[in-house]
């Protein structure tokens, strides 16, 4: 076909839409996400294991007194609620859990200077945290997440 002939080539013209109906949607029930830790009075929680593989005593002193000495720290700020350092299933294993009114008041304490200064003795390891909520020690091994 020539250009011309397509010109005068009749197209075929669409049939026109027919009207979109609204229908009116069921109502659903509204989920919501659970609420977040630190968030509407829920405490923020943080747990970290540290392990002390080799049972040192002097090391897990050390260890124990790092603790003792943050948790002063920690008495002192906005938004502290509690702290507790526990043995954990193993010899050498110890779990550390702090509690926070806000997850605001945890970052606060995290960035205060005295604790970005502090560091766990060398000879203790942590796992790596279980949940997305906790944060792993700086400067300290990881090991992968216990069950």
């Amino acid at each position: 076909m020539s250009p011309a002939s397509l010109l005068s080539t009749p197209i075929a013209c669409p049939v026109a839409r027919k009207a979109h109906v609204r229908r009116r949607a069921r109502s659903l029930p509204v989920v919501r996400a659970a609420a977040k830790p630190g968030v509407d009075g829920v405490p923020y929680i943080a747990t970290n294991v540290f392990i002390v593989p080799d049972k040192n005593p002097e090391t897990v002193k050390r260890f124990v007194t790092e603790i003792e000495t943050r948790e002063k720290l920690m008495k002192t700020l906005e938004g502290y609620t509690s702290s507790a350092l526990t043995g954990g299933s193993a010899a050498g294993e110890f779990s550390f859990t702090q509690e926070w009114t806000t997850k605001q008041a945890y970052e606060e304490y995290m960035n205060h200077p005295q604790r970005r200064r502090s560091h766990m003795a060398a000879g203790v390891w942590q796992y790596m945290p279980k949940d997305k909520w906790s944060v792993p020690e700086n400067f300290t091994p990881i090991l992968p997440a216990t069950k």
